[in-house]
């Protein structure tokens, strides 16, 4: 049984280079310092455990930098995929990526090649030749429906729809 001691924060600290192989031994040795048996009382334990994964963290600190970069990257990866948002290597040691990754998303779309792009493009074409809507990058009017609309008005009041909707059905299965 062992004592910890009380005053461990008011201590200095110091810097120990640990080689990066010998890292999960000495993380599985500091995991037999949480052990509650291994301290003579409740307040021990409580101070040893305390402290124990205050360093396990640090220990730990250098791969989470890894994974923080690599998650990073994914960001990086899929915003230039869904909106077209094209990022540069300035340096490679540390690693510095221009344009700097946001706090905040905008759905602003910087490319319509990009996913995202393609569908507003599809959107709008769809809208525009369709409804007759007026988009950003379509403003051929009118739409079908109006044209349909149109032919339909032409034809008078006297012809049977059902056999013009038939042929038009006809014509659209031909279309596609």
């Amino acid at each position: 049984m062992h004592e910890f001691p009380v005053d461990w924060r008011d201590e200095p600290c110091f810097v120990v280079a640990i080689p990066l192989p010998l890292i999960p031994f000495v993380g599985g040795l500091l995991k037999l310092l949480e052990q509650r048996g291994l301290w003579l009382t409740s307040a021990d334990y409580e101070r040893a455990y305390t402290a124990t994964v205050e360093l396990e963290r640090c220990l730990m600190a250098t791969c989470l930098n890894d994974l923080l970069e690599q998650n990073d990257a994914l960001y990086r990866m899929l915003n230039t995929a869904l909106f077209g948002v094209t990022y540069a290597t300035i340096d490679t040691d540390p690693l510095l990526v221009t344009p700097a990754i946001a706090p905040h998303v905008t759905l602003d779309i910087h490319d319509q090649d990009s996913l995202l792009g393609r569908i507003d493009r599809l959107t709008q074409l769809v809208d525009n030749r369709l409804a007759g809507t007026e988009t950003p990058l379509y403003d051929q009017l009118p739409g079908i429906k109006q044209q349909l609309e149109d032919i339909i008005a032409a034809l008078g009041e006297d012809v049977d729809l059902t056999e013009v909707i038939s042929n038009l059905e006809a014509i659209a299965v031909l279309l596609a």
